[in-house]
């Protein structure tokens, strides 16, 4: 039997998700799935498979878009500002709950002892993650695994900001697509103002370069200017990141560990274990990296402004998705920005393992890490407590 949608049952059902949906953002996805499908039989199994493919169009979370899609499909704005809400804020309470503890503890030795077996593993998750997300992104085609090894390689050995990458990337995708199928006049566009599309791209690339800081420039002085400056990242991120949230993260680490300093390595790599294990989408890291910035304000400004050029983005294309969904010009950005954010996954497991994978001991945990990862179907969060034991048990014994 069918049961009745509503915007309180959209509500209700997100916010039971937030609080349950461990696992990365595939796993959130693969819930909804079975809940909205399955159980409840909201929508079918096609509907299910038209929001997962416009997720991947709009930079951001994948699994937060997907709840988006539905909830203003079936419902409307206001259900879909509802699922957001209820999807975030059961893991941004446990976020904040940890990071309050880990600001006044993580000096105990017991609470170093956790985290030392912790770290390394952590490695290990984004690893498989990145492994797990590029079997439904590249598409046998040779371009992609070209950028995708080549954002590896220029952000390892020349520390080139992701963004640019991810941006860089896309356009290659574009120009090679083009040129290879030669679709090149505008009756091959689908309706969609190609021009617009550039406009966008130009549009973001200037928040890159922090031209919007002008913007602002009046009201430093009412506002804390940390603030400012988190708000003005954390929105620069959310937009213009395609992937899963271990992308995001991986910008987010080269902004606030290398470029500003914000945070040490150790503390950020912290930071992402506390994302690991509570429930919600990935990129509930910020909350951790906003209070440690700025306190209670900063956790709250992070977490809105990492996900509001999501929803932002989502709820103009849902006016043209059907349009838009299967336009050549755009699928090809895709292509090439989703090839490059893979390789961001697997460059930020590189650069946070120089600080994970310290010994012996770290080096035997991360293997074992991959290796329950790859051959067994245990739950990550199950594998970061055994992680959190045996690290507490190694410094005891050693």
């Amino acid at each position: 039997m069918t049961e009745k949608i509503t915007v309180r049952g959209i509500f209700f059902y997100f916010l039971y998700l937030g609080a349950s949906g461990f696992g990365g953002p595939l796993a959130i996805i693969e819930y909804m799935r079975r809940d909205l499908v399955t159980k409840k039989n909201w929508i079918t199994t096609d509907e299910f498979k038209d929001y997962f493919g416009y997720a991947q169009i709009a930079p951001g979370p994948l699994a937060f878009q997907v709840g988006l899609y539905f909830a203003y499909f079936k419902k409307g704005f206001w259900a879909a500002v509802l699922s957001g809400v209820g999807l975030v804020l059961p893991s941004y309470i446990a976020v904040l709950i940890f990071s309050i503890f880990y600001k006044e503890f993580k000096d105990m030795q017991y609470v170093i002892w956790a985290l030392y077996g912790i770290s390394p593993v952590i490695v290990a998750i984004i690893f498989f993650s990145g492994f797990n997300l590029s079997k439904t992104v590249f598409h046998k085609e040779a371009v992609q695994y070209i950028l995708f090894f080549g954002s590896i390689f220029i952000t390892i050995f020349f520390r080139t900001p992701i963004i640019y990458l991810i941006i860089g990337s896309a356009l290659i995708s574009l120009i090679y697509f083009t040129v290879k199928d030669k679709l090149i006049t505008r009756n091959k566009v689908g309706g969609v103002d190609f021009a617009g599309i550039i406009m966008m791209l130009t549009f973001l690339a200037s928040m890159v370069s922090g031209k919007i800081l002008l913007m602002f420039n009046n009201v430093k002085v009412i506002i804390n200017e940390r603030l400012i400056e988190m708000s003005l990242l954390f929105l620069k991120v959310g937009a213009l990141t395609y992937g899963s949230g271990f992308v995001i993260v991986g910008v987010l680490r080269q902004e606030v560990v290398d470029n500003l300093s914000w945070l040490t390595p150790k503390e950020f790599l912290d930071g992402i274990a506390f994302g690991q294990i509570t429930p919600g989408p990935v990129v509930i890291t910020s909350t951790f990296i906003g209070y440690m910035t700025t306190g209670f304000a900063g956790s709250i400004v992070a977490t809105v402004c990492i996900f509001l050029p999501s929803f932002i983005i989502c709820m103009i294309l849902a006016q043209r998705i059907q349009k838009i969904k299967d336009n050549f010009y755009l699928r090809a950005l895709i292509k090439g920005a989703n090839a490059a954010a893979i390789g961001a996954i697997l460059s930020t497991a590189f650069f946070l393992s120089k600080d994970a994978i310290v010994d012996y001991y770290t080096v035997g945990l991360f293997l074992l890490g991959l290796a329950v990862l790859f051959y067994t179907k245990v739950k990550p969060y199950y594998i970061i407590a055994a992680a959190a034991g045996i690290g507490m048990l190694l410094k005891v014994m050693v």
